[in-house]
């Protein structure tokens, strides 16, 4: 190659952004020890990239395929692009390798290196401040502070990755057992009874606002019921629930009928509205985004024998809405309480209103 380096990069990336039919259907020699590797070895989708990186090896003499760390770093450090653009090209390289039959060597750090897995982040707070600051009623807070309740017993209290925990089904649960788990459990005292899930007995705590067993129970009961009976009546049961206090009994055992079984999965998918999709579960970038929430939540300071945040009196208030409220700031049950005595009054003027129709008729 004859021409300067200057001159060369100018018109590699030229052809390189043209993307040309003649790049993706010639064969060239690119690499230091005379190999012949074609500009399409990475496929029809990365025939621009590929065509750039095996110019780069040409010139600076690198071995193309497989390529070394060296190559690749000075490739991405020579020409510089928008991070999209680098993801673009490495992906593309890679993509050549895997074809050939290679594995690409990448760096351990810069924009080559491997990406990082996702891991679940450390929590602020235990499972029980966790469960005891969920919301229990009102609607659809109530809903969704039941299923972060119960994703919080199966991240948390059993230790079940995020990609486990939103594929289990209801086939996944025992309920009604006693200690020794082949005999029910006393109808009459739900402290004895036991609650499973995959194959591990979940914990009980003698209070109820931090029992996972009772987190389990009132998840189950509600998911049934937006299930089976529809978003009307999970509405009516939260919004005439008590949360739970310390003297309040514990509920290891669901309502009969079980109509959660025959939900599709535990965790679906539930919009802000309160809308269920029945046969698609949550996503596990949700239930990251929800359980930083929770743990954020719990782990709010509580003054000396208060309740933890977001239990029965005591309701959850964002740092930022005391800073902009004020210390006059309404606390959460209150505006909530408020807020399902407006949805009462309009419901009951849609009715009047429907009413008044049907007598014209």
């Amino acid at each position: 190659m004859n021409t300067t380096s200057a001159e060369y990069w100018t018109c590699a990336g030229q052809r390189s952004d043209a993307g040309t039919a003649e790049s993706s259907s010639t064969a060239q020699d690119s690499t230091s020890i005379g190999t012949t590797v074609p500009y399409a070895a990475a496929g029809p989708g990365y025939a621009g990239e590929w065509a750039l990186f095996c110019d780069y090896t040409t010139a600076t003499s690198q071995p193309t395929l497989p390529t070394t760390v060296a190559a690749l770093t000075g490739f991405l450090t020579t020409l510089p692009a928008r991070p999209a653009t680098v993801a673009r090209r490495v992906r593309a390289i890679a993509a050549a390798h895997r074809r050939a039959g290679h594995l690409l060597q990448r760096p351990d750090i810069g924009p080559a290196a491997p990406p990082i897995p996702p891991q679940q982040l450390p929590l602020l707070a235990g499972p029980g401040p966790m469960i005891a600051a969920c919301p229990t009623r009102g609607w659809p807070h109530g809903l969704h502070g039941r299923r972060d309740a119960f994703l919080t017993v199966l991240t948390t209290s059993l230790a079940l990755p995020y990609p486990v925990a939103r594929t289990l089904t209801p086939t996944a649960i025992v309920t009604g057992i006693a200690d020794d788990q082949l005999t029910d459990c006393d109808v009459d005292d739900d402290t004895d009874c036991l609650v499973a899930i995959a194959g591990q007995t979940v914990a009980q705590d003698v209070d109820p606002r931090e029992c996972p067993a009772c987190a389990v129970v009132r998840w189950l009961d509600i998911l049934g019921t937006l299930d089976g009976l529809g978003r009307g009546s999970a509405r009516m049961d939260l919004v005439t629930a008590h949360a739970p206090t310390a003297d309040t009994p514990h509920t290891h055992r669901p309502k009969s009928p079980h109509r959660w079984r025959d939900a599709a999965t535990l965790l679906p998918a539930i919009d802000q509205h309160g809308w269920l999709d029945d046969y698609r579960p949550i996503t596990t970038r949700t239930m990251r985004t929800r359980m930083a929430r929770t743990s954020d939540r719990a782990a709010q300071p509580v003054s000396e024998g208060e309740p933890p945040p977001g239990t029965a009196g005591v309701p959850f208030t964002a740092p930022a809405a005391r800073q902009s409220f004020g210390p006059t700031a309404p606390a959460l049950d209150e505006v909530l309480t408020v807020l399902d005595g407006v949805a009462d009054d309009v419901d009951a003027l849609n009715a009047r209103i429907q009413a008044l129709l049907n007598a014209d008729h």
